[in-house]
């Protein structure tokens, strides 16, 4: 096992598309905001870890997690350098406002796609016109998998693969926020599972090579 997180730091971009990124909830997971987190590499694959790493480096990161049938939501802004998502494998995720201190949410994937779409546009009456996101084009969601291949696990879209993701974002030195995220084409809902199949071979299908921006 290795702490990688100083790869990650040094190169975000390149990191995320040369590994695929498991994210188990942390401990206290309905307690989104500021935390530190380390990146931990074990035969081939790469775990997000909540708290302080025994040895090697760490980052402060907004983390944004998630709760049954409900939203959970943050703003980010000037604590943390990084943002990280819980692994989402059919919940949806949105860039509510713009500017500098933009507002996320994370909608549930057990809510109907009604609901979450109510969810979503109750949110978005939550904040200022004058920043407001609206349409697709901030949006991570099963139904839109047609495009960014994220189709959750209970349709496996097109091609016949499950799509997990993992969102994160990153802060410039304008503090201007970018977010992506890491779509994988395989069910990653349960880890145990994956990681035995990737281990023997069998069962794994790699991730998409581009990281899809919300933009």
């Amino acid at each position: 096992m290795a702490n990688v997180t100083a790869e990650f730091t040094e190169d975000p971009k390149t990191f995320l598309e040369k590994n695929i990124v498991i994210v188990p909830e942390p401990t206290n997971p309905g307690n989104s905001g500021p935390r530190e987190f380390w990146f931990n590499e074990d035969k081939g694959l790469v775990s997000l870890k909540s708290g302080k790493p025994a040895a090697g480096a760490s980052v402060q990161a907004y983390w944004l997690s998630w709760k049954s049938k409900d939203a959970t939501v943050l703003d980010v802004g000037n604590a943390a350098g990084y943002f990280f998502t819980s692994q989402m494998t059919g919940c949806r995720f949105k860039v509510l406002s713009s500017g500098k201190n933009p507002k996320v949410a994370h909608i549930a994937g057990d809510l109907s796609k009604s609901q979450r779409q109510k969810k979503e546009d109750a949110l978005l009456e939550t904040v200022d016109q004058s920043v407001r996101v609206t349409g697709s084009g901030r949006r991570l969601s099963v139904s839109g998998g047609g495009v960014h291949g994220y189709t959750g696990q209970v349709d496996k879209g097109a091609e016949g693969d499950h799509g997990s993701a993992f969102v994160f974002g990153i802060k410039d030195g304008d503090d201007n926020w970018t977010f992506k995220a890491q779509i994988v084409k395989a069910n990653l809902a349960d880890e145990f599972k994956f990681k035995s199949a990737y281990k023997q071979g069998k069962g794994f299908v790699p991730r998409i090579a581009e990281l899809y921006e919300f933009k």
